[in-house]
């Protein structure tokens, strides 16, 4: 997940696919909340329950292609420019997606007390919740990929890969982002150790091939629900495979559509702000003033809110970007100073333990 990236590292069609992913991403929560907010949509989410084999396993394995060098660089690399800021972010956001969350709650008519909000919160760092869990995971997958790197990449694949053919197989946890974890690790390094089988796909042009990857897809995928195949053990685990290479096709068919490609290089603060968005929108559309009337185009609802959200969101960034709001999106300077200090006091220390 990108907020901003050397152009050195920009390539075109993972910019898009990451527009695309977060396009998808953004049409499930906006047509999650219609339907808790009322509108009788309930196709919506069997249309976001087949595009999920593209949508998250295409973003991880986004996410994992430009993450080899971090596994090179020393911790201290590793830490300042990816893991704090997911964490800082992770707990800012928790804090607006609680406050939000019982607003949505009250629209969906459910019992969610403040009490509960509070020690959601508290316990967060280890249960996380709501959307977010994606950037929890992420902080995760950098530090647990760096910490096996010596290990043979052949075996982590085939030990993350057979985690991820149970947990997709319908295995779920107490908490969503243990589950997602389980579900995806191996598409993060997937990014990471066939990082040139996956740039050498993106750059087919052979219209036919490309073609055929999406359709294959799209069979594959439409088979899956029709039949009701998913909890089949291991099937939905090779949707996800082929969920990967048509989600590459798209992104290369779909790479000279430049707005997929500029949101796809700044997906960080729509991930952060776009659910809180689309919570606040649909409560105002379930109130009575206004239901009646939007009932009438619930049908394509979802992704009018999803691009309204994914835009209102862009927006917000570029307006806190202007003032101390941007610390919503970074580590503020406090953080920062604190965090150079400790690892000033630290760093003598460990010299000393060496040279002794």
């Amino acid at each position: 997940m990108s907020a901003t990236n050397p152009a050195a590292e920009r390539v075109g069609w993972v910019d898009t696919g990451r527009g695309i992913a977060i396009l998808l991403v953004a049409l499930f929560h906006s047509a999650n909340w219609l339907l808790g907010a009322g509108f009788d949509i309930p196709y919506w989410r069997e249309i976001n329950d087949s595009l999920s084999s593209m949508r998250m396993p295409l973003f991880f394995v986004l996410s994992g292609l430009f993450a080899p060098k971090w596994l090179l660089k020393p911790w201290r690399d590793l830490w300042t420019v990816k893991v704090r800021l997911y964490l800082w972010v992770f707990l800012l956001w928790e804090v607006v997606g609680s406050i939000v969350f019982l607003l949505g709650q009250t629209m969906k008519g459910e019992g969610f007390g403040l009490r509960e909000a509070v020690l959601g919160l508290v316990v967060s760092p280890v249960l996380p919740r709501f959307e977010l869990w994606f950037i929890w995971a992420l902080s995760i997958f950098f530090v647990v990929a760096k910490l096996s790197r010596k290990v043979n990449p052949r075996l982590q694949l085939v030990i993350a890969g057979a985690v991820s053919i149970v947990a997709l197989s319908g295995l779920e946890t107490a908490n969503v982002g243990w589950s997602g974890s389980l579900k995806y690790y191996f598409f993060f390094l997937a990014g990471i150790y066939l990082r040139n089988w996956i740039m050498r796909i993106g750059t087919v042009d052979n219209r036919l091939l490309v073609g055929t990857a999406m359709f294959v897809w799209v069979a594959v995928t439409a088979t899956v629900a029709l039949l009701g195949l998913r909890d089949v053990f291991g099937l939905y685990f090779l949707n996800c495979l082929v969920g990967v290479v048509g989600g590459i096709a798209f992104s290369r068919t779909l790479r000279g559509v430049r707005w997929f490609g500029t949101i796809g290089r700044i997906t960080l603060p729509i991930y952060l702000a776009h659910t809180p968005i689309v919570i606040l929108i649909s409560f105002v559309l379930s109130l009575p003033l206004s239901f009646p009337a939007v009932a009438v185009i619930a049908p394509i609802l979802p992704p009018i809110l999803a691009v309204t959200a994914v835009l209102l969101a862009l927006s917000l960034n570029r307006f806190a970007s202007r003032s101390a709001l941007r610390y919503a999106y970074e580590p503020p300077p406090i953080v920062t100073e604190f965090d150079q200090r400790l690892y000033r006091s630290i760093r003598p220390s460990r010299s000393t333990e060496e040279s002794t």
